[in-house]
């Protein structure tokens, strides 16, 4: 009978003691027994448009589904009307004359018509080489994910450096912390 309650109480019992030793609580901040992150996001409550009517009911549009809906917030669309921009560019499938010569510069040197398939298999053999360890997956997330892509992150202050030696004009940064 004991062996059988040692056998029940000390895995759980060891759970309970491991779960305490992570730094992102199940059940929120400074472990209050909520949900984490069950609250409301006071950053994504945005206020609606004013209701505006409209001087005749009878000359109004017929409703279509999927439409806008004109008090509807639209953040990007606003911005980018504030800003001089043309918001209806936003819905847009064609290339503007705007847009050709950023197309023609970043096709320069040739466009690859299965760049998406290429990069797909490639990315999935890199994956089967570097593939993470068992305990970097529970103690060391970030440190194991930023091993394994080492080469192929990108130290901004040195390239910050490169690029202000042959003469390109850059925007001054913080310190390098």
């Amino acid at each position: 009978m004991y062996v059988r309650m040692l056998k029940l109480i000390l895995p759980v019992s060891l759970v309970v003691l491991l779960s305490a030793c992570g730094n992102d609580p199940v059940f929120g901040k400074n472990g209050n027994f909520r949900l984490k992150d069950a609250g409301p996001d006071e950053f994504s409550v945005l206020p609606t448009k004013e209701l505006v009517f409209p001087e005749d009911y009878a000359t109004l549009p017929e409703p279509t589904l999927g439409s806008r809906n004109r008090a509807e917030i639209t953040p990007q669309r606003d911005a980018i009307a504030v800003l001089g921009g043309k918001p209806e560019q936003l819905d847009s499938k064609t290339i503007g004359s705007g847009e050709q010569p950023l197309i023609t510069a970043a096709s320069r040197h040739g466009v690859s018509p299965e760049i998406r398939e290429t990069l797909a298999a490639e990315d999935k053999e890199y994956r089967k080489k570097n593939r993470a360890r068992f305990f970097d997956k529970w103690f060391h997330n970030d440190k194991g994910y930023l091993k394994r892509h080492e080469g192929q992150t990108l130290d901004a202050y040195k390239e910050l450096s490169r690029l202000r030696t042959i003469g390109v004009r850059t925007p001054s940064v913080g310190p390098d912390s």
